[in-house]
């Protein structure tokens, strides 16, 4: 008796039974679940030291600690998240990006505990050390993580899920430092990256990662997993072996002719371009002072409201509310308009905020006249909040994982991400000085300036990615920006990119 294999339906049969009660979308959010809520902790990091340090300076508090040792422990977890950045880059390009979040969740947990448990100054050194490290671990593998699992429909709202959690962690950070001591605080931190560890269990490794091991069939599996069985991720799939496949032509042909001119991946367009690209972006965002106004926010309400009897935890949660509520309005903007219009958008009013916000500091402090009219400094600073918060804030964070070809990424993420954070360091330790110098006015027309010439330039060499697959994206920064636009114009099958990689819309 001879039986017959089943016919070719069997994936469909696959779909309608498995898939059926997880959507590839709600499987694609578990998976980005993991990399947004160890983001989180990132934000529960920078926000910490603001419940920290208060708690420690009260006069009835059992460890008491000097305005030096009060300045190193701010200081201590921005120190090595820049290398942090790059070790995260290396590992994930290393043992995976599965791998590299189990780690960190586990050094963040440790990191956390240190901080709970506590009790000399060193330990608290080290447990702000260690979660500084973690924070800059997180950067390039969630990024890159969520690019490579999500559907380029969802990518984008997804990715801007990374900054949501930041802005999130900040404000929880916030509420359990004014609710709880900050051991216990810590310890409730700790308490996420245990959920973070779990999810990340359950969820497949990157596709892209395996398939760039030569994984062909662990890769497949990750990515019907992830996406299904629709003709639109075949294709995407199919189109992924193809460009693996050519690049290891390419890569066989350069050992073989070592003098090949483009025998290093990281000499090649497609690195280079999106690493320029990524450090315009994150100094003009860091340099419009999107740190320096959330370091100083109290200070500045103050000065704008002009009233000394402002609750400072009141005025923080304020602050970190706006934020959050921004972040929300960012990740539905991202569904919907392009990383182009939404950069312009965000540059040009970042830029007004910030002038607008000099000139009214200006009249306010200089002129007694127009202390009533401080309202308009405040209208301004939140304006200021919100427009950086849509665009100049979380869209470099979302490209980090999109840009770079998968060969590149480790290590592209991780540059951009620590240069990031050198830039998070200049400004921070400039802002003072330039407070003193030219006053709190001068400065926001300093900040001002810079987010306008910023602007200017990511006109010019900003692409667009949304709705694009990575292998799509990888082939607009080899041939240009002005050529895939003309490519695309023409229509037909020239607007697909070559070497037979199929556009979806």
């Amino acid at each position: 008796m001879i039986i017959k294999k089943p016919p070719a339906t069997d994936d469909a049969f696959i779909e309608s039974n498995v898939v059926k009660r997880f959507s590839p979308l709600a499987r694609q959010v578990l998976a980005a679940s993991g990399p947004i809520i160890s983001s989180a902790a990132a934000g529960m990091t920078n926000g910490f030291s603001a419940i920290l340090l208060p708690q420690l300076q009260q006069p009835g508090s059992k460890l008491s600690i000097s305005e030096d040792q009060a300045s190193w422990i701010a200081s201590m977890a921005p120190l090595p998240m820049a290398v942090g950045c790059i070790l995260g880059g290396l590992l994930m390009e290393r043992c995976g990006r599965k791998s590299a979040h189990l780690l960190l969740n586990v050094s963040f947990a440790i990191g956390w505990c240190v901080l709970s448990m506590a009790g000399s100054y060193p330990q608290i050194l080290a447990g702000r050390f260690i979660t500084g490290l973690s924070c800059g671990l997180v950067g390039p593998p969630a990024s890159v993580y969520i690019a490579e699992t999500s559907d380029p429909r969802y990518r984008g709202i997804l990715l801007a899920g990374v900054t949501f959690a930041v802005s999130g962690g900040i404000l929880l950070a916030h509420l359990f430092g004014t609710f709880f001591r900050w051991q216990t605080a810590a310890l409730l931190c700790s308490l996420f990256m245990i959920v973070a560890y779990l999810l990340m269990l359950v969820s497949p490794e990157s596709p892209a990662w395996l398939l760039a091991r030569g994984a062909r069939a662990e890769a497949e599996s990750s990515f019907r997993w992830l996406r299904g069985y629709d003709p639109a991720s075949r294709q995407e799939f199919d189109a992924m072996v193809a460009r693996t496949e050519s690049d290891d032509k390419k890569a066989n042909a350069a050992q073989v002719d070592s003098s090949a001119e483009s025998s290093s991946p990281y000499r090649r367009r497609e690195f280079l371009m999106p690493l320029a690209t990524l450090l315009v972006f994150f100094a003009t965002m860091q340099f419009s002072g999107v740190n320096i106004v959330a370091f100083y926010s109290i200070a500045l309400m103050k000065t704008t409201i002009g009233s000394d009897s402002l609750n400072e935890y009141l005025a923080m949660l304020i602050v970190d509310l706006v934020r959050v509520v921004t972040s929300l309005v960012a990740c539905i903007l991202l569904r919907s308009v392009g990383r182009r219009p939404l950069a312009m958008a965000s540059g040009v009013g970042t830029t007004v905020s910030l002038i607008g916000l000099s000139i009214f500091l200006y009249f306010q402090t200089s002129i007694p006249l127009y202390r009533n009219y401080s309202w308009l400094s405040l209208v301004f600073l939140i304006s200021y909040i919100v427009f950086v918060g849509i665009g100049l804030f979380p869209l470099p964070w979302c490209m980090t994982g999109e840009v770079f070809p998968v060969a590149t990424r480790g290590l592209g993420s991780g540059l951009t991400s620590s240069f990031n954070f050198v830039c998070f360091f200049a400004v921070i330790k400039t802002g003072p000085t330039l407070f003193a110098t030219v006053g709190i006015n001068g400065t926001f027309l300093v900040y001002g300036v810079i987010s306008l010439l910023g602007t200017l330039l990511l006109y010019v060499i900003l692409p667009e990615t949304k709705n694009r697959t990575l292998q799509e994206i990888e082939e607009q920064f080899r041939r240009g920006r002005r050529k895939a636009k003309d490519a695309e114009a023409s229509g037909g099958q020239a607007a697909g990119p070559p070497n037979g990689i199929a556009t979806i819309a």
